[in-house]
């Protein structure tokens, strides 16, 4: 769904791992998803109190959706489009608060400092840091991710 609700693309995703010539995800041809966010349309029906919490992809957000912390989003991948830090800025402002949470990996790491740097010009963000490298924020436990908000 784009920012106003409308159905705009589906994905698919490979059960386990894929063949070496197979992508991990099936997007439909045309779809660009550095043009949307995905899950943004429903976090922006939340108070905008709470921090808006960034993942890379749609099993973080849905796993974290379910624990309770109802406004995230997935960039849907580890980067962060010009299009995709407009459509944040335009839903923010400077008492908004931005929880980055990539995965812990090489390419997490080396994203959220270039991302963290981007949002920082027009509201809070904070970065997590996951004490294991691996660890995703689907991995979350419900009381570690409750306790994020304490």
């Amino acid at each position: 769904h784009n920012a106003e609700g409308k159905l705009v693309a589906y994905c698919g995703r490979w059960p386990g791992e894929p063949a070496e010539d197979a992508p991990k995800y099936k997007l439909p041809a045309g779809f660009h998803k550095s043009q949307e966010i995905f899950n943004l349309h429903r976090a922006l029906r939340q108070p905008n109190e709470e921090p808006l919490i960034i993942v890379e992809g749609f099993f973080d957000a849905m796993k974290l959706w379910q624990q309770g912390a109802k406004r995230v989003v997935a960039l849907m991948g580890c980067t962060l489009s010009d299009a995709q830090e407009e459509l944040i800025r335009r839903h923010t402002d400077s008492r908004s608060q931005i929880l980055l949470m990539l995965d812990e990996d090489e390419a997490g790491r080396t994203a959220r400092d270039d991302i963290a740097a981007r949002l920082s010009k027009f509201a809070f963000v904070k970065i997590h840091v996951f004490d294991q490298d691996g660890r995703q924020p689907e991995h979350l436990s419900a009381e570690e991710i409750s306790s994020l908000f304490d």
